[in-house]
């Protein structure tokens, strides 16, 4: 305990039948307004001088204000007209430290322990007392018993691990305050403190999760603790005993989507009229460059063959890349409720589906208008789509769970994603390609998935099967490998994302 605790327990202790009385004069004192305060003391004091509050925190005040003969005046009045309350004697004791005289000091405790022997803040300023004088074995005795006599008040606990911090035994206190979350787990000092104490050992690691397990509990910064055959019992005291159905799970995923498609329309003063306006810009800005500046394309048909590469491919990019740390971002949810890791990049993809469905809206009404109308090819336009929405749902999935484990790679994405943009044909055709180098080009799902949009839209033609059905059975592989991961790391992705 510091000199001003024994203010902060006098408050309480201290107070008159109605609290409403003395909560004028300590909410000035709460604000550290020392003046203020002994000014209204004064106030109460003359209209009840019975009152042992009016006389210890008035005290107090001039204390703090360095007032000593008066600070003084007020306690000695306070020790003789009510001597059955240990405050007054604390308060004074506090003076007396404050005005640099131990010796004295410890009479006034030694008194009060004389006439209070039993007062839990009796033993705690002698406790902290005895430390200011370097007697460290004094003060852990006088803990000791009030550990002893006061074992379900958290206060003598604190004031153990404390104890240990002012005597820069790090370790210790990490030992201490460990046993102060276990009797005390809703106290936040357990969390706080002992984040201070790893902080000076160096662990920075530790610290962030004991000021996270002030949030999440006690068990589960023990779960970091435990052998890994103990979490799977340790996850089920903590989370619901059973996962919800896969339907349910599909439809807490389309609900948290389309809640988030309203909420971020909500944000902007045009609303949903953006999902539209900025695709239009991004892709303007490539025809500029590399239709208008650089000539580059395929063919005649330049800005058609480039919207039907580009509005594709934005779709795929985005989704991927604000997916990709969708579970880093979900931690607080996902240790508050049991839900699979993977509800957050899944939800990622239906929200960017949503926003695309619009822009492909509009695509196709730009080709009708451009003299390319709709025909029986179209029809293959959704198979397309449903195979590209399968290709981003086990890329995004497969990539956020990825981020936890190395997060670096959540810097390494964009680059990765600017570099498929470029190996796509997106600003280039097929048939620029040499030959021999064909087979390796559409290795590139991305790239074959555009092909097949362009031959439908563009050539009139149904798309390449044989070729959709390769793209089909890599992520139908990749989704068995996604799965197999997924079972390795569920157990543990929730305490690696801390």
């Amino acid at each position: 305990m510091s000199q001003d605790n024994i203010s902060e327990l006098s408050q309480e202790a201290a107070l008159p039948p109605s609290e409403k009385v003395v909560q004028w004069a300590l909410a000035a004192m709460a604000q550290q307004q020392w003046a203020l305060a002994a000014e209204r003391w004064a106030v109460l004091r003359q209209a009840y001088p019975e009152l042992p509050a009016v006389w210890i925190q008035a005290g107090a005040c001039c204390r703090h204000l360095e007032q000593w003969e008066t600070s003084q005046f007020f306690l000695e009045t306070a020790v003789e007209r009510f001597p059955d309350n240990p405050y007054a004697l604390l308060e004074l004791a506090t003076l007396e430290q404050a005005r640099d005289r131990p010796v004295r000091a410890g009479q006034l405790l030694e008194l009060a322990r004389q006439r209070f022997p039993n007062q839990l803040p009796v033993l705690l300023k002698s406790a902290d007392h005895a430390l200011d004088q370097s007697d460290d074995t004094v003060a852990l005795a006088y803990n000791s018993e009030a550990r002893k006599k006061y074992s379900a008040d958290v206060t003598p606990w604190v004031q153990y691990a404390n104890i240990a911090m002012r005597q820069q035994q790090w370790s210790v206190a990490l030992e201490r305050w460990s046993e102060v979350r276990q009797r005390f787990p809703q106290h936040p000092a357990g969390y706080n403190r002992a984040a201070e104490a790893a902080s000076q050992l160096g662990d920075d690691r530790k610290a962030r999760q004991l000021l996270l397990a002030r949030e999440y509990g006690q068990e589960w910064l023990e779960s970091f603790e435990k052998p890994e055959e103990d979490l799977q019992i340790l996850d089920n005291k903590i989370s619901p005993p059973t996962r919800r159905h896969w339907l349910a799970f599909i439809d807490l995923v389309w609900t948290k989507a389309r809640l988030n498609l309203k909420s971020e329309a909500n944000q902007n003063h045009l609303r949903y009229l953006w999902w539209i306006i900025d695709p239009m810009l991004y892709m303007a800005v490539f025809y500029l460059v590399f239709g208008l500046l650089l000539h580059r394309g395929g063919g005649g048909d330049f800005i058609v063959f480039l919207l039907t590469g580009l509005v594709p491919f934005q779709w795929f990019a985005k989704t991927v890349q604000q997916s990709s740390n969708s579970i880093v971002a979900g931690q607080g949810l996902m240790h508050q409720v049991r839900i699979s890791p993977l509800f957050f990049p899944l939800v990622g993809v239906l929200q960017n589906t949503g926003k695309q469905l619009p822009v492909f809206a509009l695509l196709l009404g730009f080709l009708t208008l451009y003299g390319l109308p709709p025909n029986i090819y179209w029809l293959a336009f959704i198979p397309i789509v449903l195979l590209q929405f399968f290709l981003m749902a086990i890329a995004s999935c497969f990539v956020a769970m990825l981020v936890p484990f190395v997060r670096d790679l959540s810097n390494l994405i964009p680059t990765g994603i600017q570099f498929i943009l470029f190996c796509s044909g997106v600003f280039y055709s097929p048939d620029t390609i040499p030959e021999q180098w064909h087979s390796l080009f559409f290795a590139n799902p991305m790239a074959n998935i555009l092909y097949q949009y362009r031959r439908v839209l563009m050539d009139h033609q149904w798309p390449d099967w044989s070729g959709m059905g390769w793209v089909l059975l890599g992520c139908l592989l990749a989704g068995v490998l996604l799965l197999w991961f997924y079972k390795r790391v569920e157990g543990i992705l929730p305490r690696v994302v801390v």
